[in-house]
Formats: structure tokens, sequence, C-alpha cells
């Protein structure tokens, strides 16, 4: 007869997942919460750990990704139909992991529990990859608020952190239902695995210097963002400028504002372009804002883009930088490289066209600013490739305010700080509603602007001129962890299934 743990095992496991992950600051829920998740792998055949896993999965994403359905910038059926199948093919996640985990504990016993990790995170780097890749809910995101062990990022990438989460479940699992010799060893590693990370993000905060500053400003003008849309542009300009107004007294080196701060095309709009090329001039200090823009193809057709631009003061250049990874559905619909009719639907989405280039900013001299719109600061690629190219500090715009004071805002941030922490670059984040902030290359917020706010804020945030071993060597974790799933398959595959799988110790 199935005890209640294992028999529920796989929703206990969600539920604790989702109370881990911010703005819950309950973060050391995720070390224990995946213990019942493997409990219920021993006992479940992996058919029936399959379906059981999956459903549990579609409480654990529809828990942390629930925002998704509350998009006000979408028609709602369409904003809860993206929701729902955002989690549904999430939770494959959940789903096969299981599965694998069940057939490998049956074949190899316990310590077969070990493939988890490898295929868990295995598939949070799969579901980042492409159009509609979306690495958000990640194990490493559960784990910001403590700070401390996310200094291994800047080695591993935010995947290692989240391999260190389920490897400490798997331990944990493995200590409590090994017995004898087996249990000793069970706990010793995994009380080495538990304190690595806390040792090194010791050692690596006391080490961290930098040299050189620049001082920042960044206006939160907390415009709706159905609003923004619906007011005159020069409205919103001047809103914009009158908060300005407040920074400019700390005197920063450069002012930024949000994602589509100025609703225009502002390239073809003269008097939107001339008006801050003036305001700039008298300020006397750039401007990096976000824009709308558009190229033209051979055809002549408007091409929409989510930009972003650099004002200085003196000069009539326009530096562009546009955003490369969209919100697939939201801000295009993915697949038209190989179906092109697909641009000709309209579900209420903005239809932009994808950035081709990596592009720096240089608004002082010698200083070179990357800039990441949006959720572009989720991706490991993007703000790697700005950061081998010569990236001192990072930038990122964005408008949260489709998802008003939801998770959303708060998860955004934290993936923000961990990016940070990748790059070790310092990065000035500005949310047209909230949550502005300025994070420092440990991952530290210095100072930041509460959802629903209008403020501003001037902070000096390091440079940094090094490439992380995250950066540099983006790959080798992805590697290691095909070898050892391949390698833990082939393992499992050349034993005999235990009979009995109550006696699997």
């Amino acid at each position: 007869m199935l005890t209640r743990t294992a028999r529920f095992g796989f929703f206990f496991a969600a539920i604790l997942g989702v109370c881990s992950f911010p703005p819950s600051p309950l973060s050391p829920l995720a070390w224990v919460c995946l213990v019942p998740f493997l409990y219920a792998c021993r006992y479940f055949s992996p058919r029936q750990a399959f379906g059981r896993a999956y459903l549990a999965g579609l409480i654990f994403f529809g828990g942390i990704c629930y925002w998704i359905g509350l998009n006000a910038g979408a028609p709602p059926a369409l904003a809860w139909a993206s929701m729902l199948a955002t989690i549904a093919i999430l939770s494959l996640n959940w789903a096969v992991s299981a599965a694998v985990s069940s057939w490998a504990i049956r074949r190899a016993g316990l310590w077969g529990a070990l493939l988890l990790p490898a295929i868990y995170v295995s598939f949070e780097m799969f579901f980042g990859l492409g159009e509609i890749g979306f690495c958000w809910p990640i194990w490493a995101l559960s784990q910001v608020p403590l700070f401390v062990p996310c200094q291994l990022c800047d080695l591993t990438g935010v995947f290692g952190l989240s391999l260190w989460v389920v490897l400490i479940n798997t331990f944990l699992f493995l200590a409590i239902e090994l017995k004898g010799a087996a249990r000793t060893r069970a706990i010793l590693f995994g009380v080495i695995l538990f304190t690595g990370p806390w040792i090194y993000g010791a050692l690596r905060l006391s080490g961290l210097a930098f040299l050189k500053q620049v001082s920042i400003g960044v206006v939160q003008a907390n415009i709706p963002a159905v609003r923004k849309w619906q007011i005159p542009a020069d409205e919103t300009i001047a809103l914009y400028k009158q908060q300005s107004d407040i920074v400019l007294n700390a005197r920063p080196d450069f002012l930024v504002w949000p994602e589509t701060a100025v609703p225009v095309a502002v390239r073809y709009r003269h008097w939107a372009r001339n008006e801050l090329h003036q305001w700039v001039d008298s300020a006397r200090v750039p401007l990096l804002t976000g824009a709308l823009d558009y190229n033209r193809n051979t055809d002549g057709d408007a091409l929409p883009l989510n930009a972003a631009f650099l004002f200085s003061p003196d000069s009539r250049k326009l530096p562009r930088s546009t955003k490369i990874h969209l919100v697939p559905f939201g801000e295009r619909i993915p697949g038209q490289k190989l179906f092109p009719f697909l641009g000709k639907i309209r579900l209420g989405q903005a239809e932009f066209a994808p950035g081709k280039e990596v592009s720096l900013f240089e608004p002082l001299p010698d200083v070179q600013v990357g800039c990441l719109i949006c959720f572009e600061v989720v991706f490991p690629e993007v703000a790697a490739a700005q950061v081998r190219r010569g990236a001192q500090i990072l930038v990122n715009l964005t408008n949260d305010g489709w998802y008003g004071n939801s998770s959303g805002p708060y998860q955004h941030l934290a993936l923000a700080r961990l990016r940070a922490i990748v790059t070790r670059r310092s990065i000035a984040r500005a949310a047209n509603t909230g949550i502005s902030a300025m994070i420092d290359p440990a991952g530290r917020v210095l100072c930041s602007a509460g959802v629903g706010r209008r403020s501003a804020l001037a902070r000096e945030l390091p440079l940094n001129d090094s490439v992380t071993f995250a950066v540099r060597y983006s790959a080798w974790l992805q590697l290691l962890l095909f070898v050892l799933l391949v390698g833990g398959i082939v393992v499992c595959r050349r034993m005999k299934p235990l009979p009995n799988r109550r006696e699997n110790s």
C-alpha cells in the first residue's frame, strides 16, 4: 500500500517549490521540495510517474508563471491561452524527469536518482533555446534571496546554480532512504556539495574590487502600460523629462529611460528627435532611452523594431540597439523564418522584427554599455555576446507594467541580479512602472524603486573589463550534463531491473 508521501509526493513537491520562488522569501524550501518528488518516483512505474508528475508540473509552473495570463497588453483570451500553453509545455520537464528517474531507480537502485539533476537541468537549458525560449522558472531563480551561493554563477552560469539545488534534494533523498555505509557516503557527499558554493561565494565576495565607476541616473515615470499608448507621445516625453530634472541634481554621467519610454519611431518623428536633442544639449548629459523604430525591407514595407537610442550633447548622431530576443506571441509570432505567412496572423501582438546584431553604446569616452531590452536579461547568450564585445556595464530597459503588481516584476528583477553575477557587470535597470534598480556586479540591489511608484534613482556603479569563466566558456556545463546524462542512461540500461522497488537500497 502506497504511503501518503508517495501517493501525493509530486503534488507536495509542486506546492513547496512554488513557495520557494520570488517574491516569497522561503528560498530554502527549494533544497527539500524535490525529496517527495523522488520518493514518488521510487514507488510509481515510469508511466505512472509521467502522468502524475505532469499534473503536478501544471501546479508548479502555473504557480510561478500565472502572471503571464494577466498581460494587459493582449486580449484576455490570448493572454490566458498563452499562459496555459506555456505551463503545458514546461510541465513536460517534470513528467519526463519523473519517468526517467523512476526507470533509473528500478534499474540501478536508489543511486539511480542521480539522473534527476542531469535530466532536469538539461530540460531547463533546452526550454531556453530558440524563438519560443523561456528559461524563466528555473531553480536558480529561487536562490536569489540567499545571495552568497549565487556567486557560483560566474563559474557555471545560472544553470549551475539550478544543478546545485536539484543535487541537494537528491542527496538528501539518498541520505534518508539509504542504509549503513551507503547512507554515510550520501551524507558526506551532500555536505560537501551544500557547503562548497557557500565557501566559494564568501571568498568571491571578499575578493571583488573595481577601480572605475560611473554615475548613472534612472527614471521611472510610472505611466500605466495601457495608458502610455493612449495619451499623446509629447505628454509621455514631458513626464520623463520632468522626472529626469529631479535626478540631474545628482549630476549623473548619463541617464537611462525604460523600454519604449519614447513611444514613437524617434528617428522618423522629427519633432520628438529634435526635442530630445535640444533637451540633452541643455541638460549636458547623455540619454539612453527605449523607443520605437523601423527598417524597410526590399519591398519597401516597414519592419517595426523595439529599440534603444543614445542621445549625446552637441551631437546629432543617434546610435541604435535593437531587441534581438522578442517575446513570443506578445511581440512576434515565432516560426516566420520557416513559415513567412505566420507574420500575417494578428492575435493582438506588436509584431516586431528581431534585431540582427549586437550593438554597444559609448555614452562617455572609453565606457562601453550593453543594452538588454525587457526579458533579454533572462537569456545567457545575449548578455554574454555583449560582454565578449567589450561591454563594461549593462542596462536593462523594461516595461513590466503589463503584469501589474504580480510576481512577474519581482522575478524579473531577481533574474537581472543573476545576470549581473554571471557577467560580473553592474546593471542599471529602468522599468516604466517598476522595479527599477541599481545592481552591482555581485548581484546586490544598491537602490530600487518599487512597483507603481514615480521615482528617479542616481548611483555610482562599478565598471568591469574582465570576462568571467561562465561567459568565456558558456557551453561547458551543457556538454558535461550531456555526457553525464548519456553515461547514466547507458549504465542503467546495462543493469538488470530490481525485482522489488522497496528493497532498492
